[in-house]
């Protein structure tokens, strides 16, 4: 284990197993039986450690500040909530399991033989074509970043980091270098 850095859960058997509280929220917990991951259902009918997340923004500023709680929510909304926050780095923070356990989507219904059925399918296809969606997202985000600018900033004292490729950088520079130099010099005694 690196140091800075907890245990890594990967799975929600290791998520079971430890001491972390399961946030559960109640409509997932009335939508259980119709979850298509069976995984998930028995996670949630063995946990011991539960606890009310009805508030599901207090459980996600908790799960960022405290670090002892864990819930079914999209990562998109936690995302946001971090940036908010005013976190720099956002995967020091938060981290998910890759298991999708609900799908979503949104529906809009019409009266049948509406004249504004295909008007609405075209917008909507067009709005996502150009990437609309995405821009509003980024925006979104952008836009809590800047409200949380200075309410939760990382310690500049930690006394230990996670060493990674990108400390080697400046070695392999001055390697290249030195091997360019070293190069024109010996063609240069040659010639």
């Amino acid at each position: 284990m690196e140091p800075n850095y907890e245990k890594k859960l990967e799975t929600l058997e290791d998520l079971l197993d430890s001491d972390v509280v399961f946030g559960y929220d109640p409509i997932i917990n009335y939508a259980q039986d119709t979850l298509s991951c069976s995984e998930c259902a028995y996670f949630i009918e063995h946990k011991r450690l539960t606890e009310d997340c009805s508030d599901i923004r207090k459980c996600v500023e908790r799960m960022i500040t405290k670090r002892d709680i864990a819930s079914f929510l999209p990562p998109v909304f936690a995302t946001y909530v971090v940036r908010e926050m005013g976190t720099v780095d956002v995967g020091k923070v938060i981290c998910s399991l890759d298991l999708v356990a609900i799908f979503g989507g949104l529906t809009v219904l019409f009266k049948k033989g509406s004249p504004l059925l295909d008007r609405f399918n075209i917008l909507m296809k067009r709005y996502l074509e150009a990437g609309l969606l995405e821009m509003l997202w980024t925006e979104q985000q952008h836009q809590a970043s800047l409200q949380g600018g200075g309410r939760f900033t990382e310690t500049a004292c930690d006394m230990f980091f996670a060493f990674s490729v990108c400390h080697l950088m400046p070695a392999f520079v001055v390697l290249l270098v030195g091997t360019v130099l070293s190069s024109v010099v010996f063609t240069a005694e040659v010639i």
